[in-house]
């Protein structure tokens, strides 16, 4: 059997021509909707962002330009145990197993999986993606913008179109680093790796930079992480339950 290799042609695109077509849209949500479900609770929800002055609002709050348009179609991904607390909301049944670590981590699974599945879709289609974990700046600004009910979390966004650039792919980290076989993979040196992250940066065609893999995890930890340090406390104002977090 010859695997589909396309999805190792996967690159973020942030430039885009036109939007989807109606029929595009329908179908690409309706591959989102299809995908595997943890215990089939289908515990998310997808938003598709059309109004000029909300895609503005997320374009500030992820740091993207491009994310205000008006070309390509933006969706964000919500996790969403709303809709089963309103089905079960009468059953007499305590509701704390939809307000859980389990309940939540369930619906950031569903929602994930949705979202990859969708741009898997979408790649094998002739359109690019480009996944926004960065609505996670400022996730009660994202609840207030799209109106969302107690018991969800916007979790992540994802813009789709159709491609306006061809941007060069990033390295992965060396396989033998990533993948073990029976237990956790052995340390393995990453100084070449470290060469060919810092080679991309500084060669590829937009935003060239002296960066290495080494120095972006330096970054990272002292970076501005905005609004990141209250998402225990808004889930806890969302109705979730997760104890040692949302304290």
């Amino acid at each position: 059997m010859q695997l589909d290799q396309r999805a190792l042609a996967h690159r973020s695109i942030r430039k885009f021509t036109g939007n989807l077509t109606a029929p595009e849209r329908l179908a690409l949500t309706n591959v989102a909707q299809a995908t595997a479900s943890s215990r089939f609770g289908q515990q998310f929800s997808l938003i598709h962002v059309a109004d000029p002055a909300k895609r503005a609002v997320i374009a500030a709050i992820t740091h993207g330009d491009f994310v205000a348009g008006p070309s390509g179609d933006l969706f964000v991904f919500v996790v969403d145990q709303h809709r089963n607390h309103l089905l079960m909301q009468n059953s007499g049944q305590s509701l704390a197993n939809l307000e859980n670590w389990d309940a939540f981590l369930a619906g950031v699974f569903d929602a994930t999986l949705a979202a990859q599945n969708m741009v898997a879709a979408a790649e094998r289609s002739g359109l690019g993606a480009c996944f926004l974990g960065s609505v996670l700046n400022d996730p009660a600004q994202m609840i207030d913008l799209l109106n969302l009910p107690q018991h969800t979390f916007p979790l992540l966004g994802l813009i789709v179109g159709r491609p306006a650039e061809t941007p060069e792919a990033k390295p992965r980290l060396p396989h033998a680093a990533v993948v073990g076989e029976d237990t956790y993979p052995k340390a393995v040196p990453l100084g070449d790796y470290d060469a060919r992250v810092q080679s991309y940066y500084a060669t590829r065609s937009w935003g060239a930079r002296d960066e290495s893999f080494t120095s972006m995890l330096q970054a990272q930890l002292t970076a501005d992480l905005a609004h990141r340090n209250e998402i225990g406390a808004i889930l806890k104002r969302q109705g979730f339950n997760l104890p040692d977090w949302a304290e």
